[in-house]
């Protein structure tokens, strides 16, 4: 018998087998389904799923819901090959932004998330917020995950605070409701976060058109509560007539230059439904080497500061750069 091996299918609840499975391998059996809400990973676990699905109950969500499928509850957590089924058609009228599938939540390093499937999402995919406290610039990383949705959750990845934090080869579509972020999202909560040493690279991400009004957008950085450092956007694909941008950067308002961290170089970003970059108020970006394709305009610079562009090539884009 393999002692640092916790099977589910021996243990009355996945919860009495989490909480078994420190430190140890919890294994799930293959392609069961099992109804959960914050199914706690404790420290040092590798959660094995088999593609065994996590579901969110029936008529479950309300106006107060802040929750997760899965909440990690310790470092050192590995979560691979499971299923998330938020169930958002079945949840009646309510929906709840704070729903998300995984939640890490707390000072915790060390945690990968990864081939995982994410579908029927009601707030965002994986949720992460260290807190001021940061992650000790240790590894976060989401990779060679799938997000889909029915333009009708929050995000695919979100990401409120954090260091060292890696989102790379995912696919996501038809990611959030109008007015919300998008299918990436780097947006601090309060001065105090810590946002920093952020990459996001070989994602692909993709909206189909859609009527109704609200923005929308596939990588959004929203740094108007604290300056951000070394946030990069690289190598991604981005496209879709149902983007308001294909990449957004906010910064302050108020018209203070908040960060000048943050790099958007070598993504291909094409057919979206407005501009490939858009820069909001009072941030410097630095906008190199990508193709835009179709695009109107390619860049648009609205009362933000434009950082350097060289290396971009802009195919069938009538206004190549917009202030």
């Amino acid at each position: 018998m393999d002692t640092g091996v916790v099977l589910v299918e021996n243990y009355a609840t996945p919860q009495l087998a989490a909480n078994a499975a420190v430190n140890k391998r919890l294994v799930f059996p293959s392609a069961h389904t099992y109804i959960v809400d914050e199914l706690l990973i404790p420290t040092g676990c590798y959660v094995e799923g088999n593609g065994s699905i996590l579901k969110t109950a029936n008529t479950s969500t309300t106006g107060s819901s802040d929750d997760g499928t899965l909440r990690v509850g310790g470092n050192g957590v590995t979560i691979d090959g499971l299923k998330f089924d938020g169930n958002i058609q079945n949840q009646g009228d309510a929906w709840n932004q704070h729903r998300h599938q995984v939640r890490v939540q707390g000072n915790y390093s060390n945690i990968l998330v990864k081939n995982c499937d994410f579908y029927n999402i009601i707030g965002d995919g994986v949720y992460i917020n260290v807190g001021s406290g940061g992650n000790n610039g240790h590894t976060i990383e989401v990779h060679d995950c799938t997000f889909t949705a029915g333009n009708n959750n929050r995000n695919g990845v979100s990401i409120t605070s954090g260091t060292n934090v890696h989102v790379h080869h995912n696919t996501f579509k038809n990611i959030a409701r109008p007015d919300m972020p998008g299918a990436i999202d780097v947006e601090p909560n309060s001065v105090s976060d810590i946002v920093a040493d952020i990459l996001i690279e070989y994602n692909t991400i993709t909206r189909a058109a859609l009527s109704g009004t609200g923005a929308r957008y596939g990588i959004l950085a929203a740094m108007s509560k604290c300056v951000g450092a070394n946030i990069v956007f690289r190598n991604n694909n981005i496209s879709g007539a149902g983007l308001s941008a294909a990449c957004l950067v906010v910064g302050d308002s108020s018209g203070t230059l908040n960060s000048s961290a943050i790099t958007v170089t070598a993504n291909d970003i094409h057919d979206a439904g407005g501009a490939g970059v858009e820069l909001d108020y009072g941030i410097r970006t630095n906008i190199t080497n990508n193709q835009f394709t179709n695009l109107s305009p390619g860049i648009l610079n609205y009362f933000s500061y434009l950082g350097e562009t060289s290396g971009n090539i802009f195919t069938n884009v009538a206004t190549e750069i917009s202030h």
